[in-house]
């Protein structure tokens, strides 16, 4: 018996392993595939239990598992690079010590639905703690996604990537609407 646990806590721990070192759901995506979609959100968690994200992953509707966002090293700004067409939503959040699920029924705040290849701003929120266990996001104004985005441009995973032209061509044109 003890054989027998020690087996299935192996895979369970190498299952997770994997799972760590995806993007997400099904075949690893090139970065560079011109069908992607980049997403990206902003969430303060300054009056969460812990204040930084260090895990964030969106649920697509209809389809098992999750993918991976990408948290810069402030643990606020979250991005997912590789999306394929289709609805999406922030569903959780991890920091130290601390889960936050949100609701599997229904869209939240961060509900997205990609038809085209872009880049899609989900919005910039702050943690809300409503009672003992629970807690929302709420919409706030800054930063902006113009702010963001000039983040995103300095982010690592950009570099090299189809991504710096993409993201550099949106600035440019969120400064042509001011």
């Amino acid at each position: 018996m003890k054989t027998l646990f020690r087996t299935f806590c192996v895979l369970l721990l190498c299952a997770g392993l994997a799972a760590c070192g995806s993007d997400g759901i099904g075949p690893k995506r090139d970065i560079n595939d011109p069908t992607n979609s980049l997403v990206f959100a902003y969430i303060d968690m300054t009056g969460a239990p812990s204040k930084k994200i260090y895990e964030a992953s969106l649920k697509p509707q209809g389809e098992e598992g999750y993918w991976h966002m990408t948290v810069s090293e402030d643990g606020r700004l979250l991005s997912q690079p590789v999306l394929p067409p289709g609805s999406y939503q922030i569903s959780r959040l991890a920091g130290p010590n601390h889960l936050y699920n949100f609701p599997l029924y229904g869209r939240n705040e961060t509900a997205v639905r990609i038809q085209q290849p872009g880049i899609y701003f989900l919005g910039a929120y702050r943690y809300v703690r409503l009672k003992s266990g629970q807690f929302d996001v709420e919409r706030v104004s800054s930063p902006s996604e113009l702010e963001l985005l000039q983040r995103l441009q300095k982010e690592d995973w950009v570099k090299g990537t189809q991504w710096e032209a993409r993201l550099r061509n949106r600035i440019a044109e969120l400064r042509g609407q001011r």
